[in-house]
């Protein structure tokens, strides 16, 4: 892998007030209500501007993606739902790709494919919310959005959005980077660590936006999403997509009709590109039917599109304990079923996206048995797969 300082093209010359002013005269769903924005500016410009990834590494992955498409390999696409910057960083991110290697492996082993490693990691600090308030023993509190927004702890104070916790996010960012680089050059980059993380605070990713002769340079991780909440058409975080020189992924679930997904793939790949878009499918184990005329559509548009499972989000309940949880069992189904509909379309199924973790944790439930424990449910906001729970899953895949 190149090594993420490396630049073997062009410098890239930065964003000015009026290219991001055109990103933000769109509509733009899931952002915070920040109740001071001179601050929010202030903070934003005061941010050390180095790249958190280069061109040359993006460039790279994009490649290894066209491989994949070519060559049948596989994508595996792990970690928190959202990461924790209050805690010890570098420590966590030596756990999480120890985790995502370990399972990278395993997965090779059983398939005999080439495996691409990607970690929710490095990143992935907001996320969007079906509601702008919560309820929290009577009070109505606004929502948690992330660790770069607001505090998970209940209290209007906490929940308030403040500027600072950006800056506590990207130097969270810079020590996850430092430590996969650490292990990049400890294994020579033969089996490198790819980041992604969902592109969803645009007045942060708007900030590490680089002009490039190629297309625009997404600084802040090699594999940006848009999720299902932000994939309007006519929205920001599309039209700042659609401009990118990083390979991209956009979720889709039961409510994406077969046209609209054909005209995302138009917008985001439109000189039909291997290893440029993914769609992450993630439709609910009761409704995985729905890809198939999807996948049809999207196909009479565009030729190289990759296609994975996120099998967990479309599969999210309410246990009777009060948790929420996602019944591994309702994974596996789902997971079963996309293999066989995207085979059946003649299509190569492309790998899975999946919410786990290292820890000795208990939040999905399996077997029946639903997490009632608080000491071993630790997440910040979505139910993780725990390791044993991990290989039960990955053992499924079967393609």
């Amino acid at each position: 892998m190149t090594d993420m300082t490396a630049q073997t093209m062009p410098e890239p010359t930065p964003f000015t007030e009026t290219d991001r002013d055109r990103f933000r005269e769109l509509p733009a769903h899931q952002q915070s209500d920040w109740p001071d924005r001179g601050a929010l500016d202030a903070v934003l410009h005061a941010l050390p501007q180095q790249d958190l990834v280069s061109r040359a590494s993006v460039d790279e992955l994009k490649r290894e993606l066209a491989n994949l498409e070519s060559g049948g390999g596989l994508v595996l696409q792990l970690g928190d739902c959202v990461e924790d910057i209050d805690t010890d960083v570098r420590s966590a991110t030596c756990d999480k790709i120890t985790f995502l290697t370990h399972f990278r492996s395993h997965l090779r082993a059983r398939t005999g494919r080439h495996v691409i490693g990607v970690g929710r990691l490095a990143g992935q600090y907001a996320k969007p919310r079906s509601q702008d308030h919560e309820m929290v023993d009577g009070t109505s509190l606004p929502s948690f959005r992330g660790p770069i927004v607001n505090s998970p702890r209940p209290t209007l104070q906490a929940r308030t959005p403040s500027p600072s916790r950006i800056v506590h996010a990207h130097a969270a960012a810079q020590t996850s980077y430092a430590t996969i680089a650490d292990y990049h050059r400890s294994t020579a980059n033969l089996d490198p660590i790819w980041t992604s993380h969902e592109m969803l605070l645009l007045d942060y990713e708007l900030q590490f936006l680089r002009h490039g002769p190629y297309g625009n340079h997404l600084a802040t991780t090699h594999w940006p999403w848009v999720g299902l909440r932000t994939r309007q058409l006519d929205g920001a975080h599309i039209a700042v997509a659609a401009t990118l020189s990083n390979p991209v992924s956009v979720k889709i679930g039961p409510d994406t009709s077969p046209e609209e997904a054909a005209e995302l793939a138009a917008r985001l790949n439109p000189h039909d590109e291997p290893g440029k878009l993914t769609f992450i499918a993630r439709m609910g184990r009761q409704n995985v039917a729905r890809l198939s005329p999807i996948l049809r559509s999207v196909h009479r548009r565009v030729e190289h599109v990759c296609w994975i499972s996120d099998p967990m989000h479309g599969n999210t309940v309410q246990a009777a304990t009060g948790f929420k949880t996602r019944h591994v069992e309702d994974i596996i189904s789902e997971l079963e079923q996309f293999q066989t509909i995207v085979g059946e379309a003649g299509r190569h199924p492309a790998g899975l996206h999946l919410e786990a973790t290292p820890e000795d944790v208990y939040e999905c439930a399996e077997n029946a048995r639903e997490p009632g424990d608080p000491a071993r449910y630790r997440t910040l906001l979505d139910p993780r797969l725990n390791p044993e729970q991990t290989a039960r899953v990955l053992g499924h895949w079967f393609v």
